[in-house]
């Protein structure tokens, strides 16, 4: 009886285990709090959590070694050998224009399910997507236990199957490098290791920015919500918040998600990450002393930002005026011995060291100091630099806002920029006549007006994508500048210098002179020093003495 009790004991297990092995491939159940994630972002409850934590430390030192190299070389190595690689394509998009990528080479990433010999699936939003390995492939840099579980990056050719669902047919399976970080923060949170779960959704974010993974926007925006609610760390928060709303929600409609947990269902929504980073930002930047400096004259012009933009311009432009002043009085010196610094070119058109000589000693004559117009534009740059920080701080304020054409004062605007970029080339166009190299040496001078064209444009593609609102206030600062050089040329005009400009120079300009003609005359002096007769000898000087007594000696006795 025992041993017919063990043999139908034995066969039902076998039974049981026959029809557990042909059931397809589920996910294990989460933990719990996930409900509303993307599939990617889940974290199941088996194996044990600790166990997952070790894998994906593991997957993620191999991710890291074998990762593409980036930067600018790798750039440059990517161009000449043809192209970025394969792109990669969410698996929802994937699945809603099958057709249109049947037959492309693409890249998927997702959480590898192992269907079977050569077989996998990944699973997203609403979405699948099958994997089928080419002939040889085999999955690179994974840990020995192999792909199944973990996030995986799969290239490989578009497929459609009979059910008209998409296929990958795989000839590249490796680490996806981005997903490994959020999905170990995601798992060091669930653990409370709320440090490290900041630190690997920054690493996630990062890794997102590098190769273009969907969730990087979760990683960046979810981890400033940990390092601010759990960590209590405003400066890490305002840190993350601040690169994701440059990231994904400066000059963006709302294509770039988050996922959010109300307290009050407990449940995670999607939402645009635009929505969700504005309110905490702004507090975290109210209490700075630039954010308030901008609001302040938002909050004179009316509450209209544009307008305090404009405001502030004329304000800061104003306060600088002073050195304006000299700096206009500086160019207008120049161009008052422009005659006579052409007088010296052709004169020394071959010695240029003797022309810097003359040159010098001719400012010097004049009282004119031709870096005088340097000053206000050292001035005007820490300024400008605090000003944009504000303007940066003030960011979320000034999204929705308009101003004529601009829309968006919180995104870039092309129009606004152009009009910038002329400005640009005026403002460089008035300020090189204050640069000696631009009137004192042709060479410098043709170099001088290269400049004066590449900058505009050098600036038009760096500020590409900065907000209309600090252009704006440029464009401004500009457009005043350009009024106070009006008004001072109709103020002091530009007659001839009169007898009262030549007074007794001093400071920098009389130092330069000393300097760059003390190597021009030590040389005349040389010159004069070979051409005159040797001083006479002690000796002779003594000689000559006795001579000339003895002779008066001689005259008095005959007298």
């Amino acid at each position: 009886m025992r041993r017919a009790v063990s043999y139908y004991t034995v066969l039902l297990v076998l039974l049981a285990l026959g029809i557990l092995c042909a059931l397809p491939v589920t996910w294990a159940e989460p933990l719990p709090g996930q409900e509303g994630l993307p599939p990617e972002l889940v974290i199941p409850a088996v194996p044990p959590l600790d166990d997952q934590i070790d894998a994906l430390e593991d997957l993620a030192d191999y991710a890291e070694e074998n990762a593409p190299e980036t930067g600018f070389v790798a750039s440059l190595k990517q161009m000449f050998s043809g192209g970025q690689g394969p792109r990669l394509i969410n698996i929802s998009d994937l699945a809603a224009h099958i057709e249109d990528l049947k037959g492309e080479i693409v890249a998927v990433e997702g959480i590898y399910e192992k269907q079977g010999e050569g077989q996998g699936l990944f699973r997203s939003i609403g979405a699948s997507c099958y994997l089928a390995w080419a002939g040889g492939t085999q999955p690179q840099d994974f840990p020995d236990a192999g792909p199944d579980g973990l996030p995986a990056r799969a290239e490989g050719t578009v497929e459609v199957n009979e059910r008209g669902e998409p296929v990958i047919r795989a000839q590249k399976l490796t680490p996806a490098l981005a997903l490994t970080f959020i999905r170990l923060a995601r798992a060091y949170e669930l653990d409370e290791e709320y440090k490290d779960a900041v630190e690997a959704y920054q690493a996630g974010a990062q890794a997102s920015g590098t190769f273009g993974y969907r969730y990087g926007a979760f990683a960046q925006v979810h981890g400033a919500e940990v390092a601010l609610d759990q960590l209590e760390d405003e400066g890490k928060a305002r840190g993350m918040y601040d690169q994701a709303w440059t990231a994904y929600a400066a000059g963006t409609d709302g294509d770039f998600y988050t996922w959010t947990r109300p307290e009050e269902d407990g449940q995670w929504h999607r939402q645009p990450v635009r929505e969700v980073i504005g309110k905490p930002l702004d507090s975290l930047k109210r209490g700075g002393f630039w954010y308030s400096l901008v609001g302040t004259f938002v909050n004179i012009a009316g509450g209209h930002p544009a307008f305090g933009l404009i405001l502030l311009a004329i304000v800061t432009r104003l306060m600088i005026y002073p050195l304006t002043k000299k700096q206009l009085s500086s160019m207008q010196a120049m161009q008052k011995i422009q005659p006579q610094i052409k007088q010296l070119q052709k004169k020394y058109k071959d010695d240029k060291q003797k022309f810097q000589g003359e040159f010098w000693n001719l400012c010097k004559e004049h009282n004119v100091n031709p870096l005088g117009g340097c000053l206000p534009l050292i001035v005007q740059m820490p300024i400008l630099i605090m000003i944009y920080r504000g303007i940066r701080d003030y960011v979320v304020q000034f999204d929705g806002a308009s101003f004529l054409w601009v829309s968006n004062l919180a995104h870039p605007d092309t129009p606004l920029l152009v009009a910038y970029a002329i400005s640009m080339f005026l403002f460089q166009k008035m300020t090189q006549k204050m640069n000696p190299a631009a009137s004192a040496d042709p060479q410098q001078a043709q170099q001088q007006k290269m400049m004066m064209y590449l900058m505009p444009a050098m600036f038009f593609f760096l500020f590409r994508g900065l907000s209309a609102a600090f252009i704006l206030y440029w464009l401004s600062a500009n457009l005043v500048y350009f009024a106070e050089h009006l008004w001072f040329q109709r103020t002091h005009g530009s007659g001839e210098e009169s007898e009262g400009d030549k007074k007794s120079p001093g400071g920098f300009v009389a130092a330069m002179a000393k300097v760059v003609s003390g190597a021009v005359g030590k040389a005349k002096e040389e010159d004069k020093d070979k051409a005159a007769p040797l001083p006479p000898s002690y000796e002779e000087t003594r000689a000559s003495a006795e001579g000339r007594k003895i002779g008066k000696e001689k005259d008095e006795k005959r007298k």
